[in-house]
């Protein structure tokens, strides 16, 4: 599941959730077939947790327990066995391993010219310097101001995308060599060496993970 803030972009892989504080304006979609729950928490018990979203990744449990309530807690039906799984997932879940990876977006109109251009076509060999014209930029002034606004240097940036699309096409079934390519990586060597560098998976391992129901 892809999920877009106002600042952001998620990718939530197989056995992940992600927080969204309340009130968070977003949107989703789909790459490939999913199965997924959604619980809502009352802004109250929000307090203990961050204002921004973030990534966690479900144990057993949690992902048993958040199943169990998706399927069987509800307004008209909330007993004290209900009370005791949602306090036994909430426990759980604020102990759950959190990673900050996600595409943290611009925010001013030069430079999101730039990240759309790069969305559309995340293989864009385009230089650095090339960037910068076309955000009316010095490339001093650029590199300066990219990290600014996210956080990250362009480059790093710009793998980042990279591999987060490069998740979505494996998701969905396509090939390794073809991914590699449509991303931008000149050999599936140096695609498999970054992925496995920033998702802690091989390509063809996180494929199959995908397709595991």
């Amino acid at each position: 599941m892809a999920v877009h803030t106002e600042h952001a972009y998620w990718l939530i892989g197989p056995g992940q959730c992600l927080w969204l504080p309340p009130q968070i304006a977003h949107n989703a979609s789909s790459h490939g077939a999913v199965a997924i729950w959604s619980l809502y928490v009352s802004p109250a018990r929000c307090i203990d947790l961050p204002g921004r979203p973030f990534l966690a990744d479900g144990t057993r449990l949690l992902t048993a327990l958040a199943e169990r309530l998706s399927r069987d807690a509800d307004e008209m039906r909330w007993d004290t066995q209900i009370s005791r799984l949602a306090e036994s997932f909430w426990h759980e879940f604020l102990s759950a391993p959190r990673t900050s990876v996600s595409l943290p977006l611009p925010k001013s109109e030069k430079l999101c010219r730039v990240a759309r251009a790069l969305g559309d076509n995340p293989a864009d060999p385009r230089a650095q310097k090339d960037w910068a014209e076309l955000s009316a930029m010095s490339l001093r002034s650029f590199v300066r101001h990219f990290t600014l606004e996210t956080g990250l240097p362009f480059s790093v940036w710009r793998q980042r995308l990279r591999i987060l699309n490069a998740q979505k096409k494996l998701a969905r079934g396509d090939s390794v060599a073809s991914v590699a390519l449509d991303v931008g990586y000149e050999s599936p060597g140096a695609f498999a060496s970054a992925f496995h560098r920033h998702t802690g998976y091989r390509p063809g391992d996180y494929a199959r993970l995908c397709r595991t129901p």
